[in-house]
């Protein structure tokens, strides 16, 4: 499909969701609560709802190299000789690592099982089909997303959860995919693979700021900062002191690991990476959070030696954390909402005597225009700081500095559907600019 073809189906799409006069700002699409399905015990001790959500997206991405965690088909892999080259990199990816970029049409529909047993007991579980966590063009997959217990006191004041759900770091998580997420892709710090390859070792800091110019080698596998939301396995304790919310959680993986690490699996919580996270309300209109990461990030090692210390044993890649610091705020006033969030990231590198770190922001801002009717723009960037290269060799930045700047344009056709539509510019110093169009239709059932 061409570039004009992709942009005429992402016009189209947005025409035949133009609601007609008879459904209006009042209507409803079918919902599984509207049809009755759902099951509540006599003595309403135990209630079963579903419920659920379908969006259909078409994305087109023209860059010279994916950068985000969005895919491409099998055919856009890289070239055999590159396979040959970094063979651990390559073999298994389905992302396009080089020419013009390309078009991706996917679905993502969830299904929800909200269970309660009494007011102390309560279980979700959530169903999700589509063509893998990051949008590509491959096959559909089907999984369980999340499946969780949660004890309260009945209040909801003081409570645990275990089980598959998403991470408590950040202030994404708490909105994304949902009616008060005016974009299609996550923020910058949330979307973006940086250099650090969680398999590979570099033998220096001079070979590791190299990494950053050669992207076909080191982008593709290269781990975010936060890999959109993680849905992982962990344990949690939520409590509220005053007028402040509490968590601290204890989950399986870092916040920059791939799915492929979400899933359960006893050795990782050996070393498990801790998560604490407050937020309160100061007023009817402000609200802030902050949220703090520590545990392992690196997987098993397929290049490069983990040179120990003088007189000490060989430290294992689980030795080595990712460290998270983020505050975040948001505040509405009338028609308008603004939201921002900044994070400071620190990797311990074998190798490595010094962590790189590299310091995040983002920043939105949404106008409701008319009824159902809202327009949202943001800006983010990644600043990549310097490390010592030894050797009176001076600092150089380990990867290079990134920016978006992203608009966004939304309509509820009903009080449970409506229509997006968002494109973003992203830059990077030194390298290849990426641009991403994409339209969303979703139904809340």
């Amino acid at each position: 499909m061409t570039t004009s073809t992709h942009l005429r189906a992402i016009a189209v799409l947005w025409l035949l969701t133009i609601p007609a006069p008879a459904m209006g700002q009042g209507g409803e699409w079918p919902t599984l609560a509207g049809l009755g399905v759902e099951y509540i015990s006599p003595g309403g001790a135990f209630q079963l709802s579903l419920s659920g959500q379908l969006d259909l997206e078409s994305l087109l991405v023209t860059q010279d190299r994916w950068a985000g965690l969005v895919g491409g088909t099998s055919a856009d892999s890289v070239p055999e000789n590159w396979r040959t080259a970094c063979a651990d990199c390559h073999i298994t990816e389905n992302v396009r690592q080089h020419g013009k970029g390309g078009h991706v049409n996917a679905h993502r529909l969830r299904l929800f099982a909200d269970i309660f047993l009494g007011d102390h007991v309560y279980t979700l579980i959530e169903v999700r089909s589509d063509r893998g966590a990051a949008p590509s063009n491959g096959s559909i997959k089907a999984r369980v997303e999340q499946a969780y217990l949660r004890l309260t006191d009945g209040g909801g004041g003081l409570g645990a959860q275990v089980g598959r759900f998403a991470s408590p770091f950040g202030a994404y998580p708490l909105r994304h995919l949902g009616v008060a997420d005016p974009f299609l892709r996550p923020p910058l710090p949330y979307d973006y693979r940086t250099t650090m390859a969680s398999s590979h070792v570099p033998p220096d800091a001079a070979d590791f700021v190299s990494w950053k110019n050669w992207p076909e080698f080191f982008r593709l596998p290269g781990a975010p900062p936060v890999w959109e939301v993680p849905y992982q396995w962990g344990a949690m304790l939520f409590g509220r002191l005053g007028p402040i919310d509490l968590r601290v959680a204890a989950m399986n993986s870092a916040p920059s690991s791939e799915p492929d690490a979400w899933g359960f699996d006893w050795d990782r919580f050996r070393a498990p990476s801790w998560v604490v996270g407050a937020r309160s309300r100061l007023s009817a209109s402000l609200e802030v959070g902050a949220s703090y990461n520590r545990g392992p990030w690196m997987e098993e090692i397929t290049a490069g030696t983990i040179v120990p210390q003088p007189g000490a044993p060989t430290p294992s890649f689980r030795d080595y954390a990712q460290e998270l610091v983020s505050i975040d705020f948001a505040l509405a006033r009338g028609a308008w909402v603004v939201r921002g969030e900044s994070m400071l990231d620190l990797w311990e590198v074998p190798n490595l005597a010094e962590r790189p770190k590299e310091i995040l922001y983002s920043l939105e801002v949404q106008r409701d225009l008319t009824a159902g009717l809202f327009a949202a723009t943001r800006v983010g960037y990644v600043d990549f700081r310097p490390v010592d290269l030894g050797g009176g060799a001076g600092q150089a930045d380990w990867d290079r500095d990134v920016y978006r700047v992203e608009g966004s344009l939304g309509y509820r056709l009903v009080r449970n559907g409506g229509v997006l539509l968002s494109a973003y510019q992203q830059g990077a110093r030194r390298g290849g600019d990426t641009t991403l169009l994409g339209a969303r239709i979703w139904w809340a059932f």
